[in-house]
């Protein structure tokens, strides 16, 4: 990660509940995404982060490897060359693998034209029932289930094929007359 230099607080020291003393310092930078963050770094935790952030002055630009530690925050683990790309992380019980990972991501993540067409009958199908329900329960009415999904359907047939596919749809004549005078 890249990270250009804001500010970085002078080195602050701890004492620990074991009795031994620790070192803290905040470093404010603006990230990749041009957001304004800050990190704490401590002293025991990436040795070698620390020695050279206590170096950093405003307007260094530094590239940042990080990596997600166990409880899901983002650690600074060391610090990278110049336009040098961190290392694909391998997850701390894998065991060391002698074939070098890629950079990238190959493939797609994205869902295929059939998953997207599938989600969509799905939202169609799910707005076309809650509308029957909203329908059908005007005025106070109960709704059986069977008239829920028969309406329900011919809301879906509309949305899929247009007016002329639908059959036996009726009119508004064709609707009881519910509404209080």
């Amino acid at each position: 990660m890249q990270i250009n230099i804001i500010d970085v607080g002078s080195p602050n020291t701890h004492s620990a509940k074991n009795g031994r003393s620790y070192q803290s310092l905040e470093v404010t930078y603006k990230g990749d995404n041009g957001q304004t963050s800050s990190k704490k770094l401590m002293s025991f935790s990436n040795p070698e982060v620390f020695k050279a952030a206590q170096s950093w002055t405003k307007g260094d630009a530094v590239n940042v490897n990080t990596q997600k530690d166990d409880n899901g925050y983002w650690q600074w683990i060391g610090i990278l060359a110049e336009g040098e790309a961190a290392p694909m992380a391998a997850k701390p019980s894998a065991a060391p693998s002698n074939s070098s990972a890629p950079t990238r991501v190959t493939g797609s993540n994205y869902p295929t034209s059939d998953e997207r067409e599938k989600t969509q009958i799905y939202i169609i199908r799910q707005s076309s029932l809650s509308n029957a329900v909203n329908t059908l329960s005007s005025g106070g009415r109960v709704a059986t289930p069977k008239e829920v999904i028969e309406l329900a359907t011919k809301y879906t047939t509309y949305v899929q094929k247009g007016f002329a596919n639908v059959d036996n749809l009726g009119s508004f004549d064709d609707f009881p007359d519910d509404i209080p005078s």
